[in-house]
């Protein structure tokens, strides 16, 4: 090129030489962001997954703020799509899998939940977004700020996300998300089917919640008590509690002074406490040396009494044996009394507050197993051991006097390498095969650069 201009090609080397190092940055920040944005994403969607009715109590909750509560009966499926499509998401973003799709609806996402977030930031309506269930608790201005860092994040990956690679090629794609899929609704079908497979709750088998109420100075604590009477909550004094034959029913009980931010805590211990009708007997509950049946409900109204008669079973088990037996719930006097008419029911009942009900586990109803105060079992019903097993003390029934084990690190790990397994077997499996292709194709146009050289 005779004519060219040499300070066109200087021009062109330095250009080329300052943009490489630029671009690699640029394609080294993109992977920090995926790795952000991804792992959010992954835990946000996880935490959700391994409890889905726990996330199915925030979406009504989310319901009655914005008057919706007429999709309540939706809200069981509409948090498991909620807890899906965060972990796809992030298991996408952290893959760099479909650099242009995922990015766009990582951004409509975000651009949907921070203005609502900001919302629930000014009205206050509830106190924790549940955008981690049980695993970290954030405010609602936390929670706020944290999906503005988010957003500006993704903006970030929306505008450069194809500056870097994906870790598998555009064709597996499809398989990596049919996995998650898989791997989430697993984690669902566990939750449902037995228990979350991860406890992130205070209350774990293994608890000792007999050292947790003795060891309280709750004796130097002051209460407020409310109460609920045609929909209006009202606050008393212990000297003043009102009757419920007038029509009240016990909501929850307060703390006053420095302790009333632990009190509030949903997973607290402290939260343990028991009452028959006015009179606090979580400490007679607890004493007890030996074995005690505690059967939960939150709302007898909606309490599922398909297998009712093992209940029975066990109420009259325990009788004859001398083991305490108790109902607890956050029902209505009148709500009792229909169930008892329904079910035959003739165990006593005590209240507790609702919330803490649902805490200590997800069921409707469900059985816990205590002894010397800590908790032994939290069975569902179907769970439970058939009347032929009621035949010999509970020291010689497993399923009620053997401790039950859990062991968080050992089902974290377990956790991790079932999701990551497979993805790896992919990329081994994916590069296997790029290598055989290659060596064939390069081992083709050997053959073909033989076969010509030879009629040559």
């Amino acid at each position: 090129m005779p004519n060219e201009d040499p300070r066109s090609v200087l021009v062109d080397t330095a250009s080329t030489a300052t943009t490489a190092p630029r671009n690699k940055w640029l394609a080294a920040l993109v992977v920090l962001v995926r790795i952000l944005v991804g792992v959010t994403f992954v835990l946000s969607g996880f935490v959700k997954l391994i409890d889905p009715v726990g996330t199915m109590y925030k979406v009504e909750d989310y319901l009655q703020v914005f008057n919706l509560s007429v999709l309540n009966s939706w809200s069981y499926f509409l948090a498991i799509m909620l807890s899906v499509v965060e972990f796809i998401l992030g298991v996408n973003t952290l893959l760099g899998s479909y650099l242009r799709t995922t990015p766009l609806l990582l951004l409509i996402f975000m651009v949907v939940m921070t203005p609502i977030t900001l919302f629930l930031a000014i009205v206050n309506p509830m106190p924790d977004c549940g955008c981690f269930g049980d695993f970290v608790t954030l405010a609602n201005w936390q929670t706020f700020g944290k999906n503005v860092i988010l957003l500006a994040l993704v903006i970030f990956l929306f505008m450069y996300n194809r500056r870097a690679r994906s870790v598998f090629h555009r064709e597996v794609h499809a398989f990596i998300v049919v996995w998650v899929v898989i791997y989430g609704l697993l984690l669902v079908y566990i939750a449902a089917a037995y228990s979350p497979v991860l406890d992130l709750r205070s209350f774990k088998s293994g608890t000792n919640l007999a050292a947790a109420y003795w060891g309280d100075d709750a004796e130097e604590v002051e209460y407020d008590f409310v109460y609920e009477r045609e929909g209006v909550q009202a606050i008393f004094a212990i000297d003043s509690i009102p009757d419920e034959a007038d029509g009240w029913r016990f909501v929850e009980r307060r703390e006053r002074g420095e302790k009333v931010s632990r009190a509030e805590e949903k997973n607290s211990l402290d939260s343990f406490i028991v009452y028959d009708g006015n009179e606090d007997v979580t400490g007679e509950l607890l004493d007890h040396e030996g074995y005690t049946f505690v059967l939960f409900s939150e709302d007898l109204t909606r309490a599922n009494d398909n297998e009712i008669n093992k209940v029975h079973e066990l109420y009259d088990y325990a009788r004859e044996y001398g083991y305490p037996f108790y109902a607890v719930t956050a029902s209505t006097p009148a709500e009792i009394e229909l169930w008892q008419n329904d079910t035959g029911a003739e165990y006593p009942f005590l209240y507790m507050d609702r919330n803490t009900i649902r805490n200590i586990q997800r069921a409707n109803p469900f059985l816990m197993v205590l002894k010397d105060g800590v908790i032994y079992h939290k069975l569902y019903i179907s769970h439970m051991p058939n009347e032929a097993l009621l035949t010999v003390p509970v020291e010689q029934i497993p399923a009620y006097a053997d401790p039950e084990s859990y062991n968080a690190d050992y089902r974290t790990i377990f956790l991790i390498v079932l999701l990551v397994l497979p993805i790896l077997l992919l990329y081994f499996t994916e590069r296997v095969a790029l290598f055989a292709l290659r060596s064939f194709r390069s081992w083709r146009e050997r053959s073909k650069e033989l076969r010509k050289k030879k009629k040559d």
